[in-house]
């Protein structure tokens, strides 16, 4: 075997010398410096996380205020229950009354099935055009809101009289229902 020259050598000398760098920098080096970066970012994100969590902290009392808001405000579109026949007896309860507050005279009533979170009720009752109108009013426009599903009006006599007489009128009412919020 030839012996190598003094060139020859220093060049696998440098060329060992480059590889142990490579080596030291890809196994030591890197990992350390992509370690630094990496926490670095995870510095970034829990910050933008702590501002975000302190944002959101300082934000409770409005959203309490809110919240207390719409829990006020939710009784005026659904009647508070705590099952569906309780439901039912206040809807029937409610038509009952504003029938008898508008002067009508209620003839009868019975319930209606409906879907889940939903009850409905009719009332047969005698009133006029005017009663008839305050009656609607009052059912649509105070709490809790109601939706009259059907309003059939006969009006036989007027044909038979030849003037405006009392109305013959079946009412259909429906609103939904939810239980009462506990603390």
């Amino acid at each position: 075997m030839m012996s190598l020259s003094l060139r020859e050598r220093r060049l696998i000398a440098i060329l060992v010398l480059i590889a142990m760098i490579a080596f030291v920098s890809l196994v030591i080096v890197s990992p350390i410096v992509s370690g630094f970066a990496s926490r670095a970012d995870e510095r970034v994100r829990l910050t933008q996380t702590f501002a975000a969590n302190e944002r959101l902290i300082a934000s409770l009392p409005r959203l309490r205020a809110q919240a207390e808001r719409l829990k006020l405000a939710d009784a005026n579109y659904h009647i508070v229950a705590p099952n569906a026949g309780v439901a039912l007896e206040t809807l029937k309860e409610r038509l009952a009354e504003q029938i008898a507050v508008s002067g009508a005279e209620l003839k009868s009533m019975q319930d209606v099935p409906d879907r889940p979170g939903w009850v409905r009720a009719w009332a047969e009752c005698r009133l006029t055009l005017p009663q008839l109108l305050g009656l609607l009013e009052k059912l649509q426009n105070d709490p809790p809101y109601l939706l009259i599903t059907t309003l059939t009006i006969s009006a036989d006599r007027a044909t038979q009289s030849g003037k405006l007489d009392a109305l013959d009128v079946r009412i259909e009412a429906a609103g939904s229902y939810r239980l009462p919020i506990t603390q």
